[in-house]
């Protein structure tokens, strides 16, 4: 069941942020490289995984994206998927000048992912032409709890678990502070396995 999105209204659906880790370094050290082909390159596969399993990718925010996805299997099969494709990538990287010039162990990606009620709405610029505005507390929690952990981590907020991904889920309750004023923010780290090739997945709070 592919997610439906309407130009104006409301759906209930998973809202999932997928990042790129370090990326101030990255575009710190890319003088003389194309630093947006080389983004494009790390989050192509993730787009086409979301389209894969009937998710919508709805924006895009310099290093990162945003998409929409109808169910819990839904959101662990693309979690899945990004993980693999993350490895291939960095097997392709591990020979060439990227990896010398920023001095890291290849690109490492955070996911974060909530349930709610998302409001939908159009708006229009000359250069993109009319596109869907999407407005929620999940996508508001999703990006809030990428913050939590180091290395490749996939994390998800507390409705997202009630609605089918515990089955994955093989570590939390955490907690991480908001920004000054907000609440502290509960989260959960799916598993995926040993999919992950970088990254300790430690985290930094404990709830």
């Amino acid at each position: 069941m592919a997610v439906n999105i309407p130009k104006n209204g409301q759906i209930e659906a998973f809202a999932m942020i997928v990042d790129i880790n370090s990326f101030t370094k990255i575009v710190s050290k890319s003088e003389g490289n194309s630093i947006a082909q080389y983004i494009r390159d790390i989050l192509s596969g993730g787009i086409d995984a979301v389209e894969k399993y009937e998710g919508e990718v709805v924006g895009f925010m310099g290093d990162a994206f945003l998409a929409i996805l109808p169910t819990a299997e839904s959101v662990f099969l693309s979690c899945v998927s990004i993980a693999k494709d993350l490895d291939r990538l960095c097997e392709y990287l591990s020979d060439r000048d990227w990896k010398a010039d920023y001095q890291y162990k290849g690109p490492s990606l955070k996911i974060g992912i909530e349930y709610g009620l998302i409001d939908t709405s159009t708006i229009y610029s000359e250069f993109l032409g009319e596109q869907v505005l999407l407005i929620g507390d999940a996508i508001n929690y999703a990006s809030r709890i990428t913050l939590g952990g180091r290395g490749n981590r996939c994390l998800v907020g507390p409705k997202a678990i009630e609605q089918g991904l515990l089955q994955w889920s093989n570590h939390g309750p955490y907690v991480v502070k908001g920004k000054k004023g907000e609440q502290t923010y509960t989260y959960y780290q799916l598993e995926l396995g040993d999919i992950w090739r970088e990254g300790s997945g430690k985290e930094t709070y404990w709830g």
